[in-house]
């Protein structure tokens, strides 16, 4: 019988595919870099005419081959003129076959700056959030933020927020913190081992409470109601509550409440009269704020 001819091509052949592979997934990765590029610079063209823009002292583009990767340097996030927040760096990073998922990294301390209040330096370990368009390019959000603290407010173990659009125009909201130390000045602090919301904000720029939620041990207090700003932007409405124990609940924040002895006096009279589990509603009305039919502080404007 002939020897059959040996086919050396055949070895080569397994290479040969995955390198043409990889030379069709690098000319996918530029082209759809650039096209990242682009909707990125448009986006931010789009932010700047709403009001809302970013800087940085130094932008670099990366991440090949498997992601996108956007690296900006000290970012600066600025709202109408007027509010600013500042990070130590910024990176966004999006997959290569999913790009409509983005991830942000952030870096500390970081400062907010707004008129009318001091500026707050923030620190906390890298911070991560994470962005996910549908197909008319609106975002669900979601960031989670550890070990945050807050000079002369507090701190939180970890901070989670959630938000995605809202069938009825708006954007459905989900916060929650544990391990919350709230931290007034010239008065005592208060301790909070989880605290949640959730909620809607509205087109009108008003909120709809679903439910807000504060537990300490086996103290609960939650409530629901709606919120907004009357004209002088001061903030308005009422929200429902309920505590599982009225008294330790006032025992807890009836000192950063700042009452006088006889206010607190009518508070204790009020909450013996309604028992123990008491169902007091939160009215923010004219820039005082009501708890049940007692005056409890005045609101000022807030901007």
């Amino acid at each position: 019988m002939p020897n059959s001819a040996p086919h050396p091509w055949r070895m080569f052949l397994p290479l040969a595919i995955v390198l043409v592979l990889a030379l069709l997934w690098t000319a996918y990765w530029f082209v759809a870099s650039g096209v990242a590029r682009d909707r990125l610079a448009e986006e931010r063209t789009r932010w700047a005419a709403n009001g809302l823009t970013l800087t940085c002292t130094r932008e670099v583009w990366g991440g090949y081959p498997f992601h996108f990767e956007f690296s900006c340097t000290s970012p600066v996030v600025t709202l109408a003129n007027k509010t600013e927040l500042r990070s130590a760096d910024l990176l966004l990073v999006a997959l290569a076959y999913a790009p409509w998922q983005v991830a942000a990294l952030v870096d500390g301390p970081t400062t907010l700056t707004a008129a009318g209040i001091a500026p707050l330096k923030m620190t906390h370990q890298r911070a991560l959030a994470a962005a996910t368009f549908d197909k008319d390019w609106q975002p669900s959000l979601s960031a989670d933020i550890p070990a945050l603290s807050v000079p002369g407010l507090g701190q939180a173990d970890k901070v989670m927020l959630f938000t995605r659009p809202a069938a009825a125009n708006g954007t459905d909201i989900s916060l929650r913190a544990q391990n919350v130390i709230y931290r007034p000045e010239g008065r005592p602090e208060v301790a909070i081992d989880d605290a949640s919301f959730l909620g809607t904000l509205l087109a009108d720029h008003s909120m709809k409470i679903d439910k807000i939620e504060l537990q300490q041990g086996q103290l609960r207090y939650w409530g629901s109601g709606a919120l907004s700003l009357d004209q002088q932007n001061r903030i308005a409405g009422q929200i429902a509550t309920e505590t599982t124990d009225a008294q330790a609940l006032l025992a807890l924040v009836g000192p950063q409440l700042g009452l006088s002895e006889s206010s607190l006096a009518n508070f204790q009279t009020m909450l013996g009269l309604m028992g123990n589990g008491a169902k007091v509603p939160i009215i923010a009305r004219d820039g005082v704020l009501y708890v049940g039919p007692l005056t409890a502080a005045d609101l000022p404007p807030l901007y």
